[in-house]
């Protein structure tokens, strides 16, 4: 899980990153907010924790600029410990605020709170795959999948029902809601050809998902 701190003070940094590696956490460190608002857009971190007071321009702006994109976690990590900023900070969207100095410990532990109630924390993972359905976010061993949203509609329609058979009438009507106009049977084939393709997966010798000639499809394997 890669979350994205966004803080000027190098030393801070580092140390909040030391302390979520040691969990498990892949970190991304960015020491103003135009990289940091970069890596956002481009490797779609998991939870951000954010300075307010960052060179270039205010933590607030940035926060207003992912929540144009996304409802991602987001931390505040700051000096400003005034009620008017903590009022600031949670109407702009933040899930979190903390006061520096803090307790490493205690960043981590909200960290994984934040997570949890954000609905992060569920996980499927079956075989080498695993995905993040409130993130829409899919990885084949350490690798994500390049999904568009009709195929991760797809993959979590057979997931949902794994181990049994998804006719292409269900795959159709779990999806339906993203065409403007009506579709057939064939475009349900199109994509699932697509996914395979993306999962590495052999049609022939399946590893995910299986044909069931003339009915539709079925996820192999159990979660783990």
């Amino acid at each position: 899980m890669r979350i994205l701190v966004i803080e000027d003070d190098k030393e801070i940094g580092k140390l909040i990153s030391l302390y979520l590696k040691r969990d498990g956490f892949d970190v991304m460190l960015a020491e103003n907010a135009n990289k940091g608002l970069k890596v956002f857009y481009e490797e779609k971190p998991s939870l951000i924790i954010l300075d307010l007071m960052l060179p270039d321009f205010s933590g607030y702006k940035v926060l207003s600029e992912i929540r144009k994109e996304s409802d991602i976690p987001v931390i505040i990590v700051t000096a400003k410990g005034e009620e008017e900023d903590k009022i600031v900070g949670f109407r702009k969207g933040a899930d979190d605020y903390i006061v520096k100095p803090f307790s490493f410990k205690e960043l981590l532990e909200r960290v994984k709170a934040v997570l949890r109630r954000s609905g992060e924390g569920e996980i499927i993972r079956i075989k080498n795959l695993t995905v993040y359905p409130k993130r829409f976010m899919a990885f084949l061993d350490d690798r994500e999948l390049n999904l568009s949203s009709l195929e991760f509609k797809i993959l979590m329609a057979l997931i949902k029902k794994r181990g049994r058979v998804v006719s292409r009438e269900e795959i159709l009507n779990s999806v339906y809601s993203l065409f403007d106009e009506p579709v057939i049977d064939r475009v349900v084939d199109v994509h699932i050809t697509n996914l395979r393709k993306k999962l590495k997966d052999d049609p022939k010798n399946p590893k995910f998902i299986e044909t069931i000639r003339g009915i539709g499809y079925r996820m192999v394997g159990n979660e783990d």
